[in-house]
């Protein structure tokens, strides 16, 4: 084996893929990420009735912005799913889709690019890119409208400033990821445009809080703990964020690697709303998070009061769908805090949840 190895280009680097297998095969037979429900209690009990609870008393709370961004689809769908593709052409192609996507993981192999996989942390595929390109340019069509009295809801208006941050948004924004590649790429292509302003302190800031609820291959992160983010191939041509600049924009200090094995969805996504409120955010009134589709989702069905009937806890949010929210914490007498959404809060930016997509 380690004759085989020496021949190689970088075996350090096969190493480290070898040991990414075993660590996948590890997830498949023994991941408990999906096996958590949904509580039956929730936190409205301790919220004032202006923000959708049932508290009889005044409450003291604190409240930031939330606006979610979903990554768009990954080579890993363009393999697995169907999404929007006819259902007889996509069985038609899958074997040779497959000898396609094995070919490129044998090139990554074989290459030493430890930091590049088709199945494993899976970037963004080309239908990818082009549904977060058309998130830009939704972004830029908006920004010509603001100040002209055109957006019928104001919070519309408001996310437009936030996600650009550009002048006139009235509370301070920041972006965070989850630390899979696909995410990443999102927020950097999708906010290109704010990103191209180089704002002091503007970067992506990585919560691995937020990586996604499976315990599937491109769920498993490859970025090693506080590592330095390298582009995938379509990091190399995004306007106003130049390749070379691309790892520096990515701010990797609390990355800590991929999830525990014996981490949950449930786990994690209560570690998300407690960063929100933490010294990672603490600054910033409001906080972009790119993400993926089943942790939004039980997001929604977790924080909004069990009562609320909302079709975010029933449907995805689409590749590239934006939506705007308003989080609240309340700290009990024993300390403990408890979380909640908002319901009257939610406003669709972008896209939306199963069919019922804004454009």
């Amino acid at each position: 084996l380690f004759s085989l190895l020496s021949l190689l280009p970088t075996p350090a680097a096969t190493i480290a893929k070898l040991q990414l297998f075993y660590k996948t095969f590890l997830y498949l037979a023994f991941c408990q990420d999906k096996k958590f429900k949904i509580p039956k209690e929730d936190a409205s009990a301790h919220f004032p009735t202006d923000f959708g609870g049932t508290a009889p008393a005044a409450v003291s709370i604190k409240s930031k912005t939330l606006i979610l961004i979903r990554h768009g689809e990954s080579t890993w769908n363009d393999t697995f799913n169907p999404g929007g593709r006819n259902i007889a052409l996509f069985i038609l192609c899958y074997i040779p889709n497959m000898i396609k996507a094995i070919a490129h993981e044998v090139y990554f192999f074989v290459a030493g690019k430890d930091s590049q996989s088709w199945f494993f942390d899976s970037a963004l595929s080309t239908k990818g890119v082009k549904q977060i390109e058309s998130l830009r340019k939704f972004l830029q069509k908006e920004k010509l409208k603001l100040g002209s009295g055109q957006f019928i809801d104001k919070r519309e208006e408001d996310a437009i400033r936030e996600l650009l941050n550009v002048n006139g948004a009235e509370k301070k924004s920041m972006v965070v990821s989850s630390n899979l590649r696909r995410a990443i790429s999102t927020a950097a292509i999708g906010l290109s445009d704010r990103f191209a302003l180089q704002h002091a302190n503007d970067d992506i800031l990585l919560l691995p809080s937020l990586q996604e609820i499976s315990f599937n291959p491109d769920a498993q992160t490859i970025l090693p703990p506080k590592g330095i983010a390298q582009p995938t191939w379509c990091d190399r041509s995004i306007p106003g964020v130049p390749v070379d600049k691309f790892s520096a924009l990515i701010d990797t200090q609390y990355h800590t690697g991929n999830k525990a094995l014996d981490s949950t969805g449930l786990i994690r996504l209560n570690e998300f709303v407690s960063d929100v409120f933490s010294s990672k955010c603490e600054d910033r009134d409001v906080v972009i998070a790119v993400g993926h589709s089943l942790f939004f989702r039980s997001f929604f069905q977790l924080f909004l009061p069990r009562s609320v009937e909302h079709i975010s806890k029933k449907k995805k949010l689409v590749n590239g769908g934006t939506v705007r929210i308003t989080l609240g914490e309340v700290t009990l007498e024993d300390g403990t805090k408890v979380y909640m959404i908002d319901p009257k809060s939610i406003v669709v930016v972008y896209g939306g949840f199963g069919k019922h997509t804004k454009k």
